[in-house]
């Protein structure tokens, strides 16, 4: 049977909760394991297009994967390699995106639209020179609120993970997202939510502060013991990280990808024969 990569959605309906950055780094952290990635930005910010060094130049974006038929644009040619990454590529966006919302509004099921184009549905594509057979990972990268951009990138979504900031705002985009999940559980009754990222939690010494440990102490009352992931650590080196088109462990900081590499150990089971090249995770005091 052909391989058919699985789609992971970060989300979170507030800005500033470590969506943009979970995606990218997560995506890098795969490539480092030599899994080809392909990265959505559906963002008009066009965040990730800029994280990732891309300038789309003259060439299609998402946009146009949206708004045009795949008789008029064949996905391939909006997909831009990631320079000086032979395992990164990227469906870019640009802020014309938000123009994306208007024809997304029009179409009564607008929650498939962009899953509908990434699955290439009722082209004449072979199974095996589909997009979904030649990468490993599909990273969609949606706007922070809710919009119909947002709700397509749900709707593409196999696995889903909720970001949020280890204070109250945090938990106030928790509760928001969760709850645009479960409305929209039934209309995508494949995709699954697979945990909660802790972003921005602070620490004094070898304890977290009360204010983090509250916080992230009420979204797991929220979600549930088994689905919160350890906590990103508010660090400088994330930043130092994105700008220098890296990963915090080749700047001696791997302890920092914990979290990521184990939302990576969740999606393992889809992983097909990209699985073995995924490393056994250690526990994080072995990291």
């Amino acid at each position: 049977m052909t391989y058919k990569a699985p789609t992971l959605v970060p989300l979170a309906l507030a800005g500033g909760q470590g969506k943009t950055t979970v995606a990218l780094m997560t995506g890098r952290i795969l490539a480092s394991y030599g899994i080809p990635v392909l990265f959505v930005d559906a963002d008009p910010q066009a965040s990730l297009t800029d994280f990732l060094g891309v300038d789309p130049e003259d060439r299609p974006t998402l946009l146009e994967v949206l708004t045009r038929s795949p008789e008029k644009l064949p996905l391939f040619k909006a997909i831009h390699e990631v320079p000086d990454n032979e395992n990164l590529f990227l469906i870019p966006s640009t802020d014309e995106l938000e123009n994306a919302n208007h024809s997304l509004a029009a179409s009564p099921a607008s929650i498939s639209v962009l899953r509908n184009r990434i699955q290439q549905a009722g082209e004449t594509v072979k199974d095996k020179d589909k997009i979904t057979a030649n990468f490993g990972v599909i990273i969609i990268d949606p706007p922070p609120e809710r919009s119909h951009l947002t709700l397509t990138s749900l709707g593409s979504g196999d696995r889903w993970v909720i970001c949020a900031e280890a204070n109250i705002k945090g938990v106030k985009s928790l509760k928001r997202t969760k709850g645009l999940i479960e409305t929209c559980q039934s209309m995508v009754p494949l995709g699954e939510f697979i945990g909660t990222i802790p972003f921005r939690a602070k620490w004094t010494g070898l304890n977290p502060t009360r204010v983090t440990r509250t916080n992230i102490e009420v979204m797991e009352a929220l979600v549930g013991k088994e689905l919160m992931l350890p906590h990103i650590l508010e660090s400088d080196i994330y930043k130092r990280a994105i700008d220098e088109l890296t990963l915090p462990g080749e700047l001696g900081y791997e302890a920092l990808e914990f979290p990521l590499r184990s939302l990576i150990e969740r999606l393992r089971p889809l992983l097909g024969q990209y699985a073995k090249s995924v490393p056994v995770l250690k526990t994080e005091e072995e990291e």
